[in-house]
């Protein structure tokens, strides 16, 4: 990590190579000491964006890393006792904008991936033809589409995408009739456990491939895709977004030893980083900072292709680039979930 160092002006006169941390009146090239910085990120494809620092990460360096579950990590935000919550923490767009979105305790730094969803289905499902582009959409009208987390991120944005379609959908059970003007959605809690009777199903990477490379599946529908492109021409939407305590940001802005911009530089060269990097130097820089070391990644090095991690939509945008495109893309999700919340400018760390 770079932390800036403080030396006293008169002791560097005298410094030489054998006493480099000599003190005339006051330490000299020494860091000062100051309480551990704590990152946290949920297992999966958001903990790739941060492989880069965890794989260089050091027990001298001030800050830590720990990987969770995703369900337990909006718990690092929520403790009463303040001090006990991540300084810095990556969380679904969804989940920072309802617990956060006020900008009082934290604010959004970045967003660091642009959605990893894909349709994935069985070649005698009927879905042949892969879904290019929104226009597509209308032929998976009658189907039955298998959906992971209906109520968060993955089913929301697409229920975002088919609106913005015109299409029309429906959640569906077992044992219901299935429409045929509509998109029948069906809630799933595990890929892995489904026997693939469904038509399509709409399933993260790296867990995608995966299935494909196991089961038979093909990738017919590429989610961010059909959302569609920003102005640059990237495809996707945030959906993983790095939040810092508003507390730290603050201390860091009134020469502090630790500098959050700093930080926000090393976390950008991270998510470049694991886009060369080897899957087996990827899972082991996870593996060595799940929080429960008991625990085992839910990355595998032979799926972490170059491939499938540009699938993994890991890309670094600043809080002040990212602003408009959070709040429009927070806005359209609310159409289709009352429950949504568009956070406050204030919960945008644009000064940093």
């Amino acid at each position: 990590m770079k932390r800036k160092c403080c030396l006293n002006l008169a002791a560097m006169a005298v410094i030489t190579a054998m006493t480099a941390c000599l003190t005339v009146g006051a330490l000299a090239g020494c860091k000062k000491k100051t309480e551990e910085i704590t990152v946290y990120m949920p297992d999966g494809a958001p903990a790739l964006a941060l492989a880069g620092m965890m794989q260089s990460d050091t027990a001298e360096d001030g800050v830590s890393f720990h990987v969770v579950k995703s369900e337990e990590i909006s718990t690092v935000v929520s403790y009463e006792d303040e001090a006990k919550n991540a300084d810095f923490c990556v969380l679904p767009v969804t989940a920072a904008s309802t617990l956060l979105g006020d900008g009082e305790r934290y604010k959004l730094a970045a967003v660091l991936t642009h959605g990893n969803l894909y349709m994935i289905a069985k070649s005698e499902t009927g879905l042949d033809g892969v879904l290019e582009d929104a226009g597509d959409l209308a032929a998976l009208l009658g189907k039955r589409v298998g959906v992971l987390q209906m109520n968060a991120v993955p089913g929301l944005t697409l229920k975002t995408v088919f609106t913005k379609a015109g299409v029309a959908y429906s959640e569906w059970k077992n044992g219901e009739d299935v429409r045929s003007d509509v998109v029948n959605l069906k809630g799933i809690a595990d890929i892995a456990a489904e026997d693939g009777s469904l038509d399509c199903y709409l399933v993260a990477e790296p867990a995608a491939s995966a299935q494909v490379k196991k089961n038979g599946y093909k990738i017919v529908g590429d989610l961010q895709k059909l959302y569609g492109a920003d102005e640059s021409g990237n495809f996707g939407y945030p959906q993983a977004v790095l939040v810092v305590k508003t507390e730290l940001l603050s201390k860091s802005s009134k020469s502090g030893d630790f500098s959050v911009k700093e930080f926000l530089a090393d976390v950008e060269a991270s998510t470049k980083w694991v886009a060369t990097a080897s899957g087996e130097d990827i899972v082991a820089a996870v593996s060595a900072h799940m929080d429960d070391p008991a625990k085992e990644t839910a990355l595998k090095a032979p799926l972490l292709t170059a491939e499938v991690v540009a699938r993994c939509g890991v890309r670094y945008a600043s809080a002040e680039s990212c602003k408009d495109k959070v709040k429009s893309f927070l806005e359209e999700m609310k159409t289709v979930s009352a429950k949504t919340v568009v956070p406050a400018d204030d919960f945008f760390g644009t000064k940093i």
